[in-house]
């Protein structure tokens, strides 16, 4: 009977550890690259949803300096032109997707507008392309976001 802690047993226990290891290695890699697959599609989706939220926001803010003086002067309210409107916001969002580049993963484009008086809704899809979820059998994902803008018309009171 050999000793615990003699020359081959330990020489064994050695060999039993390596095998151990080679298994784990082959059991967590793939884990490991799917997972960073994941968390890489799933940072892509995030900063979709941020730009077509920034998107929004560009589109309803420009859309709502579209002030028609002729009607303001008629009435003494300011109004919102809505071809005017739709114009600024569609040449902002287009001004923001030159940013982005024509080769980009992902695309926004205005699905809902609309005026009423002095303020505006500017509704912003946004699509983006999987990097890795093709593999998974995703092989995009969209985005939605919705901005309210009110047109700046005077001070109401002092602070």
């Amino acid at each position: 009977m050999r000793e615990p802690g003699s020359l081959t047993g330990f020489l064994k226990s050695r060999e039993a550890q390596r095998g151990q290891s080679v298994l784990a290695f082959v059991i967590l890699f793939p884990m490991f690259i799917i997972c960073l697959f994941i968390v890489t599609d799933v940072g892509r989706l995030l900063y979709l949803k941020n730009q077509v939220r920034i998107a929004a926001d560009s589109a309803a803010l420009a859309a709502a300096g579209a002030l028609d003086m002729r009607q303001a002067s008629q009435d003494e309210r300011f109004v919102i032109n809505e071809n005017w409107a739709r114009q600024r916001a569609n040449e902002a969002l287009a001004q923001m997707q030159n940013q982005i580049g024509e080769d980009a993963w992902m695309h926004y484009y205005i699905t809902g507008f609309i005026v009423n008086g002095r303020e505006v809704t500017v509704i912003v899809d946004g699509v983006g392309s999987t990097l890795f979820g093709g593999y998974l059998g995703v092989s995009g994902f969209s985005a939605r976001a919705i901005s309210h803008a009110r047109a700046a018309v005077g001070v109401d009171s002092e602070w």
